[in-house]
């Protein structure tokens, strides 16, 4: 087959699931790769001559009839620019299982493939058997923080011994390939930071104000004379004052929290410390709350479920979780906190029975400042900045923070740290 004059968008190699069995799929779900892949926005947008320039000069200098630049997530495989055949099938996307580039991926080197009749992981695939691929040269699209998001490759349909110079032609292609991404990463992450930035300055201002605003007034009718210091109304003005300034420090001190966590200023202790002792400790601290809103709280813990975390940090995730569902559960409802244990992972699950979530809302309520009804700040007196502090520092343990709700029937929060793989320390 002769090589067309432009590019076409398709799919990558896609055939059947490899005899070989399946690559490990830890690195295709690793969650650092796939935000980095989604900030890239390479997956669904429209071709782009930057790629294509790229994928036409593969093919030209390694004189092939296949030249792809494809990405791969934890369930799909997506092409952003390819050189194929008049006649190749014009899909854009393709199952993981039928993604030859996984492999690049898991391998995270040059896959090499002679003849892939004779290649366990694509003698079966529809590639192969059907539509007679026979040759194959992945490289890795390796980003300087060490993500792999897919692959720059060839392929033909003849078996073929790749040269050392064939691999160091196209390794520096993908380079450029790389070089490309980077450049928009770095330019989404600035637009990204300025956005935040001025959201952050507007949102604060605000925050700080309306407190400030109510301690003043107060003060200002204490400080006139007109009502007498002992008074239930001066009593009261106290009161609010007191409240307010509460609010305050509670913002500030959650404000250089998260600043800290999220800047990396603020280093993790990680001991061997039992679940059940955080999950004791958060309890108990949210247990004052819960009486006086009518809220039974309930707790299970599997047995020696053992982690490597901070103590005090995980137990602020959990009073935070905890205190929420306190906050939005009915008077004479119940609040749940679980622990067990899955694979390498402690998973933790907070349920409460209250309002719930409306779902465009699940994601975003770990957004700084962001919450389910602009009145909870006022009614509830959260700072709003509770969960974005919890997703940080289970981020950095290296965990998973998630939300699922059905409205009117309540909300669950999940997260996952890692088990400790040794004794117990630092517990008690």
């Amino acid at each position: 087959m002769s090589n067309p004059s432009h590019p076409v968008h398709t799919s990558e190699l896609a055939g059947g699931a490899p005899s070989a069995g399946e690559p490990d799929q830890t690195a295709l779900r690793d969650p650092a790769r796939l935000a980095v892949l989604a900030a890239s926005n390479l997956v669904g947008s429209p071709a782009e001559e930057a790629f294509d320039r790229l994928t036409r000069l593969a093919a030209g200098f390694l004189n092939t009839p296949l030249a792809l630049v494809n990405v791969v997530d934890h369930e799909k495989q997506y092409s952003k620019s390819c050189f194929v055949p008049p006649d190749w099938p014009g899909d854009v996307e393709a199952p993981l299982a039928d993604s030859y580039c996984r492999w690049v991926v898991v391998e995270r080197e040059p896959v090499v493939i002679t003849d892939a009749r004779l290649d366990d992981r694509v003698a079966a695939s529809r590639m192969t058997t059907e539509l007679g691929l026979v040759c194959y040269l992945g490289i890795p699209l390796l980003l300087s923080s060490g993500v792999v998001l897919g692959s720059l490759c060839v392929a033909g349909f003849e078996p073929r011994e790749w040269t050392e110079r064939e691999m160091a032609v196209l390794a520096d292609l993908a380079a450029s390939v790389v070089t490309e991404i980077e450049l928009r990463l770095d330019l989404s992450a600035r637009k990204q930071l300025e956005r935040l930035k001025d959201e952050l300055v507007s949102v604060v201002a605000h925050e700080l104000r309306t407190p400030l605003t109510s301690i003043r007034g107060s003060l200002g009718l204490l400080a006139s004379g007109s009502m007498d210091p002992g008074s239930p109304q001066a009593r009261r003005m106290v009161q609010i004052a007191a409240q307010n300034s509460d609010r305050l420090v509670r913002l500030i001190n959650d404000m250089l929290d998260l600043e800290r966590l999220e800047s990396g200023t603020l280093e993790l202790e990680r001991t061997h410390v039992h679940a059940a002792v955080l999950v004791e400790e958060a309890v108990d601290a949210v247990r004052h709350a819960a009486s006086a809103a009518g809220v039974r709280l309930e707790s299970g813990v599997a047995p020696e479920l053992t982690l490597l975390a901070d103590r005090d940090r995980v137990v602020q995730v959990l009073v935070n979780l905890l205190a929420n569902a306190v906050k939005f559960s009915p008077q004479g409802g119940v609040v749940t906190l679980l622990a067990e244990r899955r694979g390498e992972e402690a998973a933790f699950q907070v349920r409460d029975h209250g309002r719930g979530i409306p779902p465009e809302m699940l994601d975003v309520v770990f957004d700084r400042f962001r919450q389910v009804d602009s009145s909870d700040a006022r009614e509830k007196g959260g700072t709003g900045l509770g969960l974005p502090i919890c997703r940080s520092i289970v981020q950095q343990h290296g965990g998973r923070i998630w939300a699922a709700s059905v409205v009117g029937s309540g909300s669950t929060f999940f997260f996952t740290l890692p088990v400790a793989g040794g004794g117990v320390g630092g517990g008690r």
